[in-house]
């Protein structure tokens, strides 16, 4: 399955989110000009990064902004075309699915990794 966002769904999505009485929501990870922006829900950690196959899962090289007020970090990357797998890693010990994604891979060891399909 490839997820394909355009930037008129994503302006329809941010309307609906800023309408009154509505609170924000957060989607799955989304395309526009400025990269592939991935958001994690973790208001107890001190720290989350994003490991996978774009930065040869190194849980030291992406990490998140944040956390916001409602306990959200979220960073956006310049992500190429293609099948991307990864994990967030909370308070550098804790590999954790994307709640959000939607779509998992087997990683071969028995677990599942978070896929992310960007197609232009």
């Amino acid at each position: 399955m490839i997820i394909r966002r355009t930037l008129t769904g994503l302006f329809l999505l941010s309307l609906l989110a800023a309408a009154p009485g509505c609170a924000p929501r957060y989607t799955a990870p989304f395309a526009d000009v400025n990269g592939v922006t991935f958001r994690f829900h973790a208001p107890a950690a001190h720290e989350v990064a994003i490991a996978g196959s774009f930065n040869r899962w190194d849980q030291a090289r992406d990490r998140l902004s944040g956390p916001d007020k409602d306990g959200w970090w979220s960073i956006t990357l310049p992500l190429g075309e293609g099948r991307h797998e990864y994990l967030f890693v909370m308070d550098n010990r804790d590999w954790v699915l994307d709640p959000l994604a939607v779509a998992t891979a087997d990683d071969g060891f028995d677990n599942r990794n978070s896929v992310f399909y960007l197609e232009d």
